[in-house]
């Protein structure tokens, strides 16, 4: 339970760096770099699901590659 804890504060980090002027699209792009497929996919969730809630992409866009990366694990 304390992973979910800490990957909702990071989700919160991330909403609090796009509202310093960083794209959520650039923080996206670049946990697609973590070198393990498992951390990847938490870091992938944790930053969809904020660049879900400040809607600069479309919600289909980011779940269809959420889901083409789980079919990788």
């Amino acid at each position: 339970m304390m992973t979910f804890d800490e990957l909702a504060f990071l989700e919160s980090h991330f909403i609090e760096e796009q509202r310093k002027g960083r794209k959520m699209s650039d923080l996206y792009e670049s946990v697609q770099h973590a070198g393990n497929i498992i951390p990847r996919l938490y870091l992938l969730i944790t930053v969809g699901s904020a660049y879900i809630k400040t809607k600069e992409a479309p919600v289909k866009l980011i779940l269809k590659d959420l889901l083409d990366m789980v079919k990788g694990v």
